[in-house]
């Protein structure tokens, strides 16, 4: 019996892959809002989860207008969104995750992101789109 893989499974499979790979800029401009938290967390994210910035080569982050919190508990323009820091060290190029929650119209719109988790590998975003910081 010959099986044949519906073109909607294919179609989708390749749209996933897609997403995957991710694009380090946004198909639309940047907002104001997003422009200024992504220069902040540009500075903020990798000093605050331990990086030394001497050794920084750029930072990456989830676009926060796309990550707004949903909770009554706090502002409508929170936000919480993954950034990734990228560096080199002695032992090559690394990546350090950290969480970052912010909100657009606090100032200033975050001072702290907080560690992910501790990672080494390659220096790409595997998980998500990001959006070039700083």
């Amino acid at each position: 019996m010959k099986r044949r893989t519906p073109m909607a499974l294919v179609v989708a499979l390749a749209l996933a892959l897609t997403a995957c790979s991710g694009s380090p800029e946004p198909s639309s401009p940047l907002s104001s809002e997003d422009a200024a938290a992504l220069k902040t967390l540009g500075q903020v994210a990798g000093p605050t989860s331990n990086v030394d910035p001497a050794e920084i080569t750029g930072t990456e982050c989830w676009l926060p207008s796309d990550h707004l919190v949903v909770d009554e508990t706090v502002s409508a323009t929170t936000w919480r969104v993954l950034c990734r820091t990228h560096y080199v060290d002695s032992t090559g190029d690394r990546y350090q995750d950290a969480t970052c929650v912010g909100d657009f119209d606090a100032q200033p719109m975050l001072d702290h992101c907080y560690r992910w988790a501790y990672y080494t590998g390659t220096p790409r975003f595997e998980d998500a789109p990001a959006v070039a910081a700083g």
